[in-house]
């Protein structure tokens, strides 16, 4: 019996080694084939026609060469080389920087605000609006459930998830609005969860990419084109989601079930267009054009996890992305009548770095425009302070009274925006201010 390994582009869940399995196994003189990430290892009597290894695989959209066949397996490499990471995850972080410093616009703040007021029509246009954030911050779960579908242009994948997150969305809604109360999580319940997906996200990436080879933990694992995409959509409608989080607290309000229904089954609707498109077109690219696809979504994956990540750790008051700031950088108090003093104005994707000093009293004024509030920024959270505040069009009042030096990461209620408060003892910094 003789053996060869050969390395396959575009591989990275559990129906992938299926189809090559079933592949390869068709092809005379072959005896077995052991896949260990997107390396096939390959048993055979007698001779092996290596063209049709290639053209087997070739044709059924994923890709590899002569070169990648090999009697030593230590010769192949990952599924993605250094390089090519460094340019997509470059290319990546360009266009999100770029979109932000040339437009204003943050896609991970891009929610509207959702208030008793809304009206129905107003729902689906907030959802509309409310899906570039889901494509932002849920695109790793769209992309888990469309992509890879091997040999066929399967479209029923979008629609079957997007049907789920609509039918969850609506159950969940007409539950809230009859019971009369939500589906309360605490902000450390909600840190807990998202940590557990952001850290199974980074699996996820790191095995689609090749990184590290997980035997035992199967991502993607629901057999495709029937009901993965469907169950992971009814799933989704359960996920600690801001703006979904918003408008449970509206269906609340509505007190009762229809009304709940209808109110957040308008919403899903509204986030249904981009999200199937996306999945649409997902589908609908095969040969080389999969495999890039692939190679960014598994990037954007490892990105998003990170982000995810650093939301769940802000609850514990731990920011991976913390930067390291001078004094200067912060805005410091004003002492005015034995309270220290600070105020800003709010934008919109952004509160206010301060400097305090301890043991006097802080009375924190921030002004808001209606033009700059949104469903994101529009609650303050300060953990170490107990403080839970919404913010209205106007001067917003917080106070409180730091009693021990330290540096303390405050934001926003779907902690995604942050800022510091950096509390020192140096009274001579503030003298000037009094």
């Amino acid at each position: 019996m003789k053996q060869i390994y050969i390395k396959i582009d575009g591989m990275h869940c559990s129906h992938c080694e299926m189809t090559i399995r079933n592949t390869l196994l068709k092809i005379k003189n072959i005896e077995s084939v052991e896949l260990d990430g997107n390396i096939a290892c390959i048993k055979y009597k007698g001779n092996l026609d290596k063209n049709k290894l290639i053209d087997a695989i070739l044709n059924k959209d994923y890709l590899t060469k002569e070169e990648y066949i090999s009697e030593d397996i230590r010769k192949l490499k990952n599924n993605i080389e250094l390089k090519e990471f460094i340019i997509i995850t470059f290319l990546i972080l360009i266009i999100i920087w770029s979109i932000h410093k040339l437009f204003g616009f943050n896609v991970f703040t891009a929610i509207p605000t959702i208030d008793s007021n809304i009206t129905y029509g107003m729902l689906f246009i907030t959802g509309l609006l409310t899906s570039i954030h889901c494509i932002s911050m849920c695109g790793a779960i769209n992309l888990m459930a469309v992509i890879d579908v091997g040999s066929k242009r399967n479209l029923k994948n979008p629609i079957l998830y997007n049907i789920g997150r609509v039918l969850s969305y609506t159950v969940i809604g007409g539950i809230v609005g009859f019971i009369g109360s939500v589906f309360s999580i605490s902000n450390t319940i909600s840190g807990f969860i998202i940590l557990i997906a952001s850290v199974l996200m980074f699996l996820m990436a790191l095995n689609m990419l090749g990184i590290i080879k997980l035997k035992r933990i199967k991502f993607c694992s629901f057999k495709r084109g029937k009901h993965s995409a469907f169950v992971i959509g009814l799933l989704n409608g359960f996920m600690p989601c801001g703006p979904l989080q918003a408008m449970q607290v509206y269906a609340l309000s509505t007190g009762s079930f229809i009304n709940g229904a209808l109110s957040m089954f308008l919403f899903g609707m509204g986030t249904v267009p981009l999200l199937l498109c996306t999945g649409v077109l997902l589908n609908l690219v095969k040969g080389k054009g999969k495999i890039l696809i692939n190679k960014i979504a598994s990037i954007l994956i490892l990105l998003l996890s990170l982000i995810m990540l650093n939301r769940a750790l802000l609850t514990f008051n731990i920011d991976i992305f913390k930067s390291f700031h001078d004094y200067g950088s912060f805005t410091a108090s004003k002492i005015e009548n034995g309270i220290q003093v600070v105020e800003f104005d709010l934008s919109y994707d952004n509160y206010q770095d301060i400097l305090l000093q301890k043991d006097i009293p802080v009375k924190m004024i921030i002004h808001v425009d209606k033009k700059n509030l949104t469903g994101c920024n529009n609650e303050i959270i300060i953990n170490e302070f107990n403080i839970k505040q919404e913010l209205k069009e106007g001067d917003n009042i917080i106070e409180f009274t730091p009693k021990e030096e330290a540096t303390i990461t405050y934001t926003c209620w779907m902690n995604m925006i942050k800022n510091t408060i950096k509390v020192i003892d140096d009274k001579d910094y503030f003298k000037g201010s009094e």
